[in-house]
């Protein structure tokens, strides 16, 4: 099967289909064989003619439809983006929770630790008259106790500040993922716009060109006929 081949579709004002059928008109009435040419011309490719107008307003809803493609885009984006933030957030609260819960025990190793001492200090006053061995001994035992104390409660403090710090520079992170997207999309945005301004220019600029052409060939073809016997002839 032979596909006819496709024609290339150009605006064409209505008032230039109008004058040409006026002007198929004037041909028959004048017996001119070139009316039979032209009437079969005219509805030929009637069907392909579209105005400037048509074409606009196809181009229109084509733009209207990528533009809110693209915010539904951005929408999806940005509904993903704000979740991770809550997550962030979320997760950040839930470390908080645990700081406060770390330094809640660390008030009571704190406050053992001070019990401690205090009963150091009671059993040095007891066995101040004991053998200096003994108290010896007894000394070294409770200071080594008190420095295990101290060396958790700095490691729970400096692995709380490692999981602070990771924790801030992932949302500075996301914070500027996010930016870097919306300026993206604000600029894709803008280039849509020039470029249906490009188009729409350029439509205007070749409307008017077949508009002058036309008006030039009516002045021919009325200077021609005014040349011409009053009845019968042709073109």
């Amino acid at each position: 099967m032979i596909m006819e081949k496709e024609r290339a579709i150009q605006c064409v004002p209505v008032e230039l289909m109008e004058r040409l059928k006026d002007l198929a008109a004037r041909l028959w009435e004048s017996k001119s064989p070139a009316s039979v040419h032209l009437t079969a011309i005219l509805e030929e490719f009637e069907p392909d003619v579209k105005s400037l107008g048509q074409l606009v307003k196809e181009y229109d809803e084509d733009y209207a439809e990528r533009l809110q493609a693209g915010h539904d885009k951005y929408e999806q984006k940005e509904g993903r983006l704000k979740k991770e933030i809550e997550d962030l957030k979320a997760r950040l609260a839930k470390s908080e929770t645990a700081r406060a819960e770390a330094l809640k025990r660390l008030e009571e190793f704190r406050a053992v630790l001070s019990d401690r001492e205090t009963l150091l200090a009671e059993l040095k006053m007891r066995t101040a008259e004991q053998e200096g061995e003994l108290n010896s001994k007894y000394v070294t035992r409770m200071q080594e106790l008190y420095e295990k104390v101290s060396k958790k409660e700095l490691d729970l403090l400096l692995r709380w500040e490692d999981k602070n710090r990771a924790l801030e520079a992932r949302s500075q992170e996301f914070e500027g993922e996010r930016a870097a997207r919306e300026r993206q999309l604000k600029l894709r945005e803008k280039a849509l716009e020039e470029e249906f301004n490009s188009r729409k220019s350029e439509l205007i600029r070749t409307f008017d060109r077949i508009r002058e052409g036309l008006e030039a060939r009516e002045k021919a073809l009325a200077a021609r006929e005014s040349q011409q016997p009053a009845k019968g002839g042709g073109i």
